[in-house]
């Protein structure tokens, strides 16, 4: 097997253990190395030229990536980039300051994973994360519930019964997640008649479509968005427009808007 390819499928760096069992020859690893195919950044550990990552870092020391860093590497929705790397290890040495240090025992699966972020970060942002593990299919809701049923789990029980598997993305998770806990009833992705799905509806009455996009990509989609937004109003649905940042650096502001906009449509008003 060609030392690149290899590489590639494994996200850009291995130890040669691991080249060697997909197939890669000890002599294809030395040929693409004087070429500059490859590069060797630590005895043992090998990468593609110009490849840099959280990885990368925790290979070169003999880590696994762990919690939020694996759940980067597998694609689930982070609310924030963590200021650590954090790693497995399943050796005694200490780690530098660059890590955030996890003991596990057997391999890092998606639901172990999750039960790591649980433990580890704030409740939203572990939310965001496990709430994606489900709804991209990498864990089923029902299996994480079993694994949160000791009397020591109250903590991660309250997560798992926040989880919506019907959420689309992570700006939806913080919304709704911040609605909620301002006292409002949300539901997710409801159907509206010629209009499609909103992303949130509070209270039966104010929809909410979250948008972390800064323009849009194409004239057709332009389009679209302001049809959808016109047969809206005609039919009654006010709407608000949730930016990444009013979502995740203005929560205060953004559920005062909500208030505002409930209050405006109440009886009497």
């Amino acid at each position: 097997m060609d030392p690149c390819d290899a590489l590639e499928a494994f996200g850009g760096v291995a130890r040669s253990t691991k080249l060697l069992r997909a197939g890669v020859t000890a002599h294809r690893l030395r040929r693409a190395l004087a070429r500059g195919e490859i590069l060797r950044p630590v005895r043992g550990v090998y990468c593609l030229p110009g490849h840099t990552s959280d990885l990368l870092a925790a290979t070169c020391v003999h880590a696994e990536l762990a919690c939020v860093s694996a759940a980067r590497g597998l694609g689930l929705w982070t609310l924030r980039p963590p200021s650590l790397i954090h790693a497995s290890v399943n050796h005694g040495r200490a780690l530098d300051a660059r890590f955030r240090v996890h003991r596990s025992e057997g391999p890092l699966t998606p639901l172990r994973i999750c039960l790591q972020v649980m433990r580890c970060l704030p409740e939203l942002d572990a939310l965001c994360i496990v709430e994606s593990a489900v709804a991209l299919g990498h864990v089923p809701l029902a299996r994480l519930k079993d694994s949160v049923g000791g009397r020591r789990d109250g903590a991660l029980q309250r997560i798992v019964e926040l989880i919506d598997p019907h959420s689309q993305s992570v700006l939806e998770t913080a919304a709704r997640y911040h609605l909620r806990s301002a006292g409002f009833s949300t539901q997710s992705q409801v159907y509206i008649r010629g209009v499609g799905r909103l992303d949130l509806y509070v209270d039966g009455i104010l929809g909410i479509e979250v948008d972390g996009r800064q323009h849009h990509s194409d004239h057709r989609e332009f389009e679209e968005d302001r049809r959808r937004w016109n047969l809206l109003t005609t039919q009654g649905v006010p709407v608000l427009r949730a930016t990444h940042a009013l979502v995740t650096r203005e929560p205060d502001q953004f559920l005062a808007l909500v208030r505002t906009a409930i209050a405006s449509r109440r009886p009497g008003h």
